[in-house]
Order: C-alpha cells, then sequence, then structure tokens
C-alpha cells in the first residue's frame, strides 16, 4: 500500500476516521464527520486527503468513495467477487423493493411507486437519491424514476443485462406481473 506518511497527532483522528467510514451506512458529509471529530474543516479536509492517497494503491480493495458524502467503499474490480458476501446488508427492506420497482419498471413514476408502497416512498426516494442508486426528474405534480451509473456500480449489473433478465423472466412467466404483487 502507499506509504502515506500521517502527522503523529493525526493518527487516532484518522483511524477514527476511517472506522467511521468504514462502518457507517450511507455518505458522511464533512459536517457530520466534523460532529464526531470535533475537527476543523481544514483538518478533515486533509485527513480525507490522506485517506484517499492510502487507498488510491493498487494493493488496496478499498476506495473512498464521495458520492455526495464519503465513504468507504469496494474497488469496482473485486465488487462482483465479494457482493455476495455482505448482500447489500445497508440497505433495508423497504429501500430494497422501491430500489427493485424502479429498476424493474424504470422509467416509472414516483405517484405509481406511491400507489404501492404508500407515503413511505418519498423517504425511500429520497434517500436512494441521496445514495446516488436514482435520478429523478420532475414532470407534472410527480418525478420520473430511474437508476443511475452508481446503481449498476453498486450491484455489479448493468441495465442491459438486467433487461435480458427481466425478458427471460417473462419468457418463462408467460406475462408480467403486475407491480403490486
Amino acid at each position: 500500500m502507499e506509504n502515506v506518511e500521517i502527522p503523529k497527532r493525526n493518527i487516532k483522528h484518522i483511524a477514527l476516521l476511517e472506522a467511521i467510514l468504514f462502518t457507517t451506512n450511507g455518505p458522511m458529509s464533512i459536517e457530520s464527520i466534523q460532529k464526531i471529530l470535533k475537527l476543523e474543516k481544514e483538518t478533515i479536509g486533509m485527513l480525507l486527503e490522506l485517506l484517499r492517497k492510502k487507498y488510491n494503491s493498487p494493493e488496496s480493495g478499498l476506495r473512498l468513495s464521495d458520492l455526495g458524502g464519503y465513504k468507504l467503499t469496494v474497488k469496482q474490480e473485486f465488487a462482483e467477487k465479494v457482493s455476495n458476501l455482505t448482500p447489500h446488508a445497508d440497505l433495508s427492506r423497504g429501500l430494497l423493493r422501491v430500489l427493485s420497482l424502479i429498476a424493474y419498471h424504470e422509467p416509472v413514476k414516483q405517484s405509481d411507486i406511491v400507489k404501492v408502497i404508500g407515503n413511505r416512498t418519498y423517504d425511500y426516494v429520497k434517500e436512494l437519491e441521496g445514495r446516488g442508486f436514482v435520478k429523478s426528474e420532475r414532470k407534472s405534480k410527480t418525478k420520473i424514476l430511474s437508476t443511475t451509473p452508481q446503481f449498476e456500480s453498486y450491484f455489479a449489473m448493468r441495465k442491459d443485462e438486467l433487461k435480458k433478465l427481466q425478458e427471460s423472466d417473462k419468457a418463462v412467466g408467460g406475462k408480467e406481473k403486475p407491480a403490486d404483487q
């Protein structure tokens, strides 16, 4: 791993930052990190840069991701090989249900998903957008939802592969199931 020189006064801070970014469910903003570490934003920026250098090394299987916040994630080239070890444990059942509806029916109206899931959909969509899995586009009184490249990366599956699976599922089942089943 790249030998990154960490000033002694920052060793505990960088270790704690690393633990925070490894265990968090979602990306952490600098402000959230600041509340935990009780350090200046500039110092946190410097610590994040040190971590980025540490994980940019080819010997590391992790990377420091900036998804509107910071999180340690598995490098894309290893994601498929380790995805079965933690099958998306950081996503609740409700989030997965909404995400699967979006992926299966995309582009889909948010109002259609609300009819199936209920008002909780708005919170789920907001979180999925925050994680970078879903993008939305305003259309009249609703939003049109679709998945993003981050979704493809996280689940190690391209949209064209997902469409092929959907087509083969329809061919085997004979007809498409309604969204609410």
